[in-house]
């Protein structure tokens, strides 16, 4: 956690003494990611329909997320950014009496390089609101063990699938060389369905 911190700091300090064109810009966000997987319930009722009994279930849906994204501003109403984007880290476990006592436990990492239009409404000369839409190579990577009756099953997966993912947010210009902006984003089927199963995952960020 802490290295996540120093790494967007790192690139907080890089934006306010860089010496780009006012054209480019570079932007390093940290934020809260959740996900919206369907599959934990799909999961749930597979479990209940093999026959498991007193089945109790936890789902860590959020996590702290960051970006570094390198953006080229063409008008100011236009821009095209690009980079990498980590969301974290989601974890299942469940524990159950019957047939035999056991459990399992998974956790998901989601992670990958972006490209994105960005649509810009300067309301004035420091303060502006925009909205985006790109593609992210998002690598999905499911660990995964099952223990019971002194057996134990693991599995280690990844895939890497090309999703679509749109966003909103407000910009605030301090100066010439630095700003902040605060963003809502929305990362649609992540994952890969018979792998690793498929979610959306939103992010919140302040860079």
């Amino acid at each position: 956690m802490k290295i996540k911190h120093i790494a967007v700091a790192t690139i907080l300090s890089l934006t306010a003494t860089s010496s780009f064109a006012a054209d480019w810009y570079l932007n390093g966000s940290l934020g809260h990611s959740s996900a919206r997987d369907e599959s934990v319930d799909e999961l749930n009722s597979e479990l209940i329909a093999l026959g498991v009994t007193g089945l109790s279930t936890a789902f860590d849906d959020s996590d702290t997320a960051y970006k570094l994204q390198l953006g080229y501003r063409f008008t100011p109403n236009w821009a095209v950014e690009g980079g990498y984007i980590d969301l974290g880290n989601f974890d299942y476990s469940a524990t159950f009496t019957g047939p035999v006592a056991g459990g399992a436990a998974a956790s998901l990492k989601v992670a990958g390089l972006n490209l994105a239009a960005v649509g810009s409404y300067p309301v004035n000369e420091k303060f502006d609101l925009f909205a985006k839409l790109g593609v992210i190579n998002a690598k999905v990577r499911l660990n995964a063990t099952a223990t019971g009756s002194g057996v134990t099953f693991s599995e280690d997966i990844s895939k890497t699938n090309a999703k679509a993912y749109w966003g909103v947010g407000a910009g605030y210009q301090f100066n010439e060389q630095l700003g902040t902006q605060l963003e809502w984003e929305r990362f649609n089927d992540l994952g890969d369905e018979q792998a690793t199963g498929e979610g959306d995952v939103d992010l919140i960020s302040l860079g």
